[in-house]
C-alpha cells in the first residue's frame, strides 16, 4: 500500500524533485507532470532538460511498480551519465528504500521499477527485444540516427500509458527530431525554452560563448536555430523554392 508521500507524488510527480531537494523551474515542473504520450522538447544547452528528464523518470519508478524506463542517446556514456544523475537524485530522497539493482547502467528500485541506459549504436539492432516499455526518452534525439528511433518505437506498443520523449538541441535540418518539430501533426506535445530564460547562466557567459563558438554554432546551440549542415551543397530554402504549385506543369 502506498505512504502518504508516495501516494501525494502520484498525484503530482513535480513533489518528487522537491523532495530530492531539486529546485524546478516551472517548464520543468509541467514536463514532470505531462501524461502526453508523445512530447518533443527543444532546449537550449544546460536549461535542465536532463535533470528534469531525470525526475520524470522517477516519478514514474517510484510510484508504479514493475515499470520500465529506458534511456537512449548517441553516446553510451550519455545513457550512463542520465543513469548515475537518476541514483544520485534518488540517494537524497529522504526515507528512500535501498536499490535491489545497481549498477553502472541500471538501477532497480525495491518495487522492480527499472531506469536502463541503453547503447546508442546508430542502426538499433541491440536494442531490440524489449516490450511493455512505460517510458523511452533519447537524449539529443537530432543526433541519433532515424534507424535508432524506429527501433525503440515499437517498445511502447503494448503499454497503454506509455510515454516517448525527445530531449534535444537542434543539429541541422534533417532527421526524425527536426521532421517532427516543424511537423503540424497535433499527436506532439512540444516544450521549447527561449534563451534567458535560465537564471543560472549569466549574460556574462553567453557573450563569451557567441565569441568563441562562432555565430553558427551559438545560434544552434543557444539559440535552437535549425540551420543547414556545414556540407550541404544548397541550402534548404533554395531546395524548398525548387517546388510549387503555382506553375502548372506543361505536360498537363
Amino acid at each position: 500500500m502506498l505512504m502518504a508521500a508516495d501516494m501525494a507524488r502520484a498525484l503530482d510527480p513535480a513533489l518528487l524533485a522537491r523532495d530530492a531537494d531539486i529546485e524546478l523551474d516551472d517548464w520543468q515542473a509541467d514536463f514532470v507532470r505531462s501524461t502526453a504520450s508523445q512530447i518533443a522538447m527543444l532546449i537550449p544547452r544546460q536549461h535542465g532538460k536532463t535533470e528534469s528528464a531525470v525526475m520524470k523518470a522517477l516519478s514514474v519508478a517510484t510510484t508504479e511498480p514493475e515499470s520500465l524506463i529506458l534511456i537512449v542517446s548517441p553516446a553510451q556514456r550519455l545513457s550512463d551519465e542520465f543513469v548515475r544523475r537518476a541514483r544520485m537524485a534518488y540517494g537524497r530522497i529522504p526515507n528512500a528504500p535501498a536499490l535491489v539493482g545497481d549498477a553502472a547502467r541500471r538501477i532497480e528500485l525495491e518495487n522492480k521499477a527499472r531506469i536502463l541506459a541503453l547503447p546508442g549504436d546508430n542502426d538499433g539492432d541491440t536494442l531490440r527485444g524489449l516490450a511493455n516499455v512505460r517510458m523511452a526518452i533519447i537524449d539529443e534525439t537530432s543526433r541519433c540516427s532515424d534507424a535508432l528511433i524506429t527501433a525503440v518505437r515499437p517498445m511502447l506498443a503494448t503499454n497503454a500509458n506509455g510515454q516517448l520523449i525527445y530531449l534535444s538541441t537542434p543539429a541541422g535540418k534533417r532527421g526524425v527530431f527536426y521532421e517532427t518539430w516543424r511537423s503540424d501533426d497535433p499527436d506532439w506535445h512540444r516544450i521549447h525554452v527561449e534563451l534567458g530564460s535560465c537564471p543560472r547562466i549569466t549574460p556574462e557567459f553567453l557573450a563569451r560563448e557567441r565569441k568563441n563558438l562562432g555565430e553558427t554554432k551559438y545560434r544552434e546551440e543557444y539559440l535552437c536555430e535549425f540551420l543547414d549542415t556545414e556540407d550541404a551543397a544548397f541550402s534548404t530554402s533554395i531546395i524548398d523554392a525548387m517546388f510549387t504549385n503555382e506553375v502548372r506543369p506543361l505536360w498537363m
